[in-house]
């Protein structure tokens, strides 16, 4: 890890800031950051360092109104560690599934639209052959001249034909539309079952992870300044202790490669911090 503030930089995995009063806020924006980001005196502050991951997340930084969900934290502990629980398999295999569900797009209102409007156009041209027979009928009747009237009979035949055949073509179509909604029902039914599945998965997973490291944390407790091994409940993810020791302790369990931003005063030094906590520590200003 290396620092740069203005014409002052650090490097190694423990660096203290308080000196320059550099804010933890303006650590935390440099470590997320690609390049330099900018604090409020005007100067750059840049840190070169391993990515923030999963568990700088959740207890990366460490301030006196820290709020940390111990069960989330030792969940991510645990995954940095690769720690092997139980039902890991299983909770890929149904998110796999989940994500291979494919809801198709459907419109029935509109087929059913395009229905009525082929329906009520061959109605329409059945009424135009019904009056041109009609009309070609009273012309005969006056032994008056057909063949215009014939041509128009032909005509609207002809329409009448072209016009049905849209209204099956239309029908068939609502009819596919229709299976295409059942079909639809059916991948959202399954699609909310495999996400029930999932989500029930994934916090078994989480409660072996936290129970894999449970003990883990109640050493970690015991070692961090400020900890009380009696604040670790019996039941693991049960912490009565306050918010910024679960998280430095949480830092311990972890395989940490991100610096960890503290700032309360639970160190006397960045040395001390790292050593205690086994992770590369920035200490600044809470």
């Amino acid at each position: 890890m290396r620092i740069e503030y203005g014409a002052a930089s650090w490097s190694g995995p423990a660096v203290d800031c308080r000196e320059l009063a550099v804010s933890v806020r303006a650590v935390v924006a440099a470590v997320r950051a690609t390049g330099p980001a900018a604090v409020g005196d005007g100067r750059a502050l840049r840190v070169d360092c391993e990515p923030p991951g999963s568990v700088f997340e959740h207890v990366g930084v460490v301030r006196s109104d820290a709020s940390v969900d111990v069960r989330a934290a030792l969940a991510a502990a645990a995954r940095s560690l690769d720690v092997d629980v139980e039902g890991v398999e299983a909770l890929e295999a149904a998110r796999e599934e989940l994500a291979a569900v494919e809801v198709p797009e459907v419109d029935v209102s509109g087929a059913r639209e395009r229905v009525a409007e082929a329906r009520a156009a061959a109605e329409a041209v059945t009424a135009d052959v019904a009056a041109a027979r009609g009309a070609v009928q009273a012309r005969e009747d006056l032994d008056a001249d057909v063949d215009a009237g014939r041509e128009r009979l032909r005509a609207a035949v002809a329409d009448a034909s072209e016009r049905e055949t849209e209204l099956v073509a239309a029908e068939q179509a609502l009819a596919r539309e229709r299976e295409r909604a059942r079909e639809a029902r059916d991948a959202r039914e399954r699609r909310l079952s495999l996400a029930d599945r999932v989500g029930r998965l994934e916090r078994e997973v989480r409660a072996n992870r936290v129970a894999a490291t449970w003990s883990a944390f109640r050493d970690a407790v015991a070692a961090v300044p400020g900890g009380d091994v009696d604040d670790v409940g019996a039941e693991p993810g049960s912490f009565a202790g306050a918010d910024a020791t679960a998280a430095l302790a949480a830092v311990r369990v972890a395989d940490v490669t991100a610096p960890v931003v503290v700032g309360v005063d639970r160190f006397d030094d960045a040395e001390t911090a790292h050593r205690v906590l086994d992770a590369p520590v920035v200490l600044a200003v809470d």
